[in-house]
């Protein structure tokens, strides 16, 4: 029996216009594009990327807003005075993106509310089109009430003490279960199964990436009136829905006069019947001899000395997710987050160390949108590193670690001295077997969906307490943390949404750093350290116990205030005295 290739995804961003478009991409053959609808992500389609991958080179890219896509200019609280942004704009992103990746003809896929997006693309007889499904198209008489889309988008906002996560996680529910969402009554009760844990973690989550710009497709979609549009379609197009979809009854809603290339299919509810006929459709649609461009762009390559860029680096393992900012002629410098983590916590930092030199970051794998390693130990996260370095062509750095992420500092050091000048390791630890023990047993709990959304409760007050005791699961007086404890909802939402978007894997370097052997490695480091320290923190308290040990240390008062950080440690890197 002939088994089906494997199909491998990638993924990647481009520069567009209004900033960075984060896609997925699998497969080869004739290009199709898929667009998610909101407040959805390219995450949603990662089954039927691999699936149509087979015989297709399947495309998702995340919309303006969502996923790891940079917003519209006029996006819902974005300061702008100018009108919320329109189907229409959302249209001209896509085909920006669509450039900018090369891409000729394609068959283009919108769902629901992106089938909207779709649709105006079609109305335009884009050249790129050779054909266009529209799954899901909304077509009332005439647009809802302002109050309605009000109510519907109500605003996503954080709160301190992490109530807010138990009310989206009950808004998504109560989504797949009633339509509108808010109106709890047996005549808006939606005929369908409720998801299934997982599935429900990956839309909270999806919703919680684009934050306060949640509503920024969705409400244009609600706000965009299609019907004048079907009598205007100038390209091949499938107006389509699933039986057992609630927008089903709107395929009787269709202007009878519409254009004869305009034809209407009835999809069945079954998932595997449903797959076949969808590609039963790209075939009919797509171009066999469209092709697109086999080198894809690389924003990395390019680097901006006012903005940060974001790329992957492709490894043997997979993909590794880096952030770069500043084109300086000093040397480059890496930046290590704690563990668990994620790069984006260091945004501030990265961006006061840009100004005279390269500053890059990256999510550890396992963490954030890094692909985790297959035997997570610390010699694999140093190779893993080194590699990245490689594909950057980064040849000489310096290096600057998160607590947590000390231990991969320090072995980078030690194997690849050529490689590593100087170090700044903010917080480090020497533990004891017993210590060891415990840390293991209970510093990385397993992060299981539940059905009731209790395990993001549970990781943010794992966050909180990380803040104000160490180890966090300790709660007697002698362990707090005698320091102002940084505890906005903005930067633990931030963290919590990377952890969470690979809960079985978020432990894999922080208990790869306990394992190392600091003790008996950390002679053999040779480098200029600088030690960061706190008097009253209980977590810096083996600072002066790692200094005796190292070669060539020096200690320094950490300093509260991030940009007397920033210049302290880059005078230390720049081969100087660090002076707070």
């Amino acid at each position: 029996m002939s088994s089906r290739p494997q199909v491998r995804e990638r993924r990647g961003f481009v520069n567009a216009a209004h900033g960075q478009v984060h896609y997925r991409i699998a497969g080869s053959g004739p290009p199709v594009v898929l667009l998610h609808d909101a407040p959805r992500s390219s995450t949603a389609y990662r089954d039927l990327l691999r699936w149509l991958g087979e015989e297709f080179t399947v495309v998702a890219p995340d919309l303006p807003g969502y996923g790891n896509s940079t917003p519209l200019p006029a996006s819902p609280q974005s300061g702008s005075t100018a009108p919320p942004p329109a189907i229409a704009d959302f249209a001209r992103a896509v085909d920006a993106a669509l450039e900018a990746l090369g891409i000729g003809q394609c068959v283009l896929y919108g769902f629901h509310g992106s089938s909207k997006i779709a649709l105006e693309l079609a109305a335009q007889g884009s050249d790129r089109l050779s054909g266009v499904i529209l799954e899901g198209l909304s077509l009332p008489l005439s647009p809802p009430e302002a109050d309605f889309i009000g109510r519907y988008m109500r605003p996503l906002e954080l709160s301190d003490d992490g109530s807010h996560l138990a009310r989206e996680w009950t808004r998504v529910r109560d989504q797949h279960r009633f339509y509108p969402w808010f109106a709890k009554s047996s005549r808006s009760r939606i005929a369908a199964d409720i998801p299934e844990e997982k599935q429900l973690h990956r839309a909270v989550i999806d919703l919680f990436s684009s934050g306060r710009h949640y509503s920024s497709a969705y409400a244009a979609a609600m706000r965009h009136h299609a019907i004048p549009l079907i009598g205007r379609i100038r390209t091949r197009t499938v107006i389509a829905c699933r039986a057992d979809d609630p927008l089903f009854r709107y395929l009787d809603a269709l202007p009878e006069n519409r254009p004869a290339h305009v034809t209407v299919e009835r999809l069945p509810a079954e998932n595997e019947a449903w797959r076949e006929k969808l590609r039963d459709l790209f075939r009919d649609l797509s171009q066999r001899s469209a092709t697109r461009r086999t080198e894809l762009p690389d924003p990395l390559r390019i680097g901006s000395a006012s903005t940060e860029v974001r790329g992957y680096v492709d490894l043997p393992h997979g993909q590794i997710m880096v952030r770069r900012r500043g084109n300086g002629s000093r040397r480059p410098v890496l930046l290590l987050h704690e563990t668990p983590g994620c790069s984006a916590q260091l945004q501030p930092l990265l961006q006061a160390l840009s100004g005279d030199r390269v500053a890059i970051a990256c999510d550890l794998p396992g963490l954030g949108d890094s692909d985790p390693l297959p035997n997570p130990d610390v010699a694999a996260y140093r190779d893993a590193l080194l590699g990245m370095l490689d594909v950057l062509q980064l040849a000489s750095i310096d290096v600057i670690a998160e607590f947590t992420a000390a231990p991969l500092a320090l072995e980078l050091a030690r194997a690849a001295p050529e490689r590593v000048n100087r170090l700044v390791l903010d917080g480090v630890f020497v533990f004891s077997a017993s210590e060891r023990r415990q840390l293991w047993k209970s510093y990385c709990p397993p992060l299981r969906p539940s059905w009731d959304g209790a395990h993001l409760h549970a990781l943010w007050h794992r966050l909180r307490d990380q803040e104000l005791n160490w180890p966090w699961f300790d709660g007697s007086a002698s362990a707090i943390r005698k320091r102002d404890p940084e505890l906005g909802a903005e930067r633990l939402q931030t963290i919590l949404v990377d952890i969470m978007k690979r809960p079985e894997h978020y432990g894999d370097a922080c208990l790869a750093a306990f394992e190392y052997p600091l003790k008996d490695v950390i002679g053999e480091v040779r480098q200029p350290v600088l030690l960061p320290q706190v008097a009253d923190d209980i977590r810096y308290q083996w600072t002066r116990k790692v200094a005796r040990r190292l070669a060539n240390a020096q200690l320094q008062p950490r300093s509260a205030v991030l940009a007397e950080r920033a210049k302290a440690w880059s005078a230390f890197l720049d081969g100087g005295e660090a002076s707070a």
